[in-house]
């Protein structure tokens, strides 16, 4: 697929009589399947992609589709499965360093939580489970993430802003040690 992609630009620019690369792409991964293909995705894509995003609630999705079949890897009730589980937190740590040894940006998952405009206390709450998913992705390494509400962004930028040391990105910071680790089983693991 990704390398089909790169056909559709590469054409797209030629018809426009652009520069080869002036396409540039985000793929969301957000599958099971994708998760292991991360290297070869980037490589089809080496001149059109700016990064990774993790699809969390997709890729949960597929985890359960995948192994709907096997009883040893049913998942527990949803509310329970989130990113510091061991399989997600592999998968975002996988994504990151995969991303950041190919020189393209880390994006963290999508924060879903729209404003709340008339319960201000509500609202504050929904923006501090922002904060905290978001200062968890910053410090795990990701450049950058989404946001389903623009009225999200001041507080995510704030925390992207107030962790990153001035960067624009963490590239080419020093990569956690424990990232280099991440096996299959990590990324299978039953939480």
């Amino acid at each position: 697929e990704a390398k089909i992609w790169n056909c559709i630009f590469e054409r797209a620019e030629k018809f426009a009589g652009i520069g080869q690369g002036s396409i540039r792409a985000t793929v969301l991964i957000e599958t099971l399947p994708a998760v292991f293909q991360m290297n070869e995705i980037l490589y089809e894509l080496r001149d059109h992609s700016i990064g990774l995003n993790c699809g969390r609630w997709d890729y949960i999705f597929s985890y359960v589709k995948t192994f709907q079949a096997h009883p040893d890897r049913l998942l527990p009730d949803r509310v329970q499965v989130g990113m510091t589980q061991h399989f997600m937190r592999s998968y975002s740590d996988l994504l990151i360093r995969t991303c950041h040894r190919r020189g393209v940006h880390a994006m963290g998952g999508m924060a879903a939580q729209i404003p709340i405009r008339d319960n201000p206390a509500a609202n504050e709450e929904a923006l501090e489970l922002v904060r905290k998913d978001k200062l968890r992705e910053v410090r795990a390494g990701d450049d950058g993430t989404w946001a389903a509400h623009p009225g999200l962004l001041p507080a995510i930028l704030e925390v992207f802003t107030s962790n990153m040391a001035g960067k624009p990105n963490q590239i080419q910071t020093a990569k956690r040690e424990d990232s280099d680790s991440i096996t299959e089983e990590d990324l299978l693991q039953r939480p």
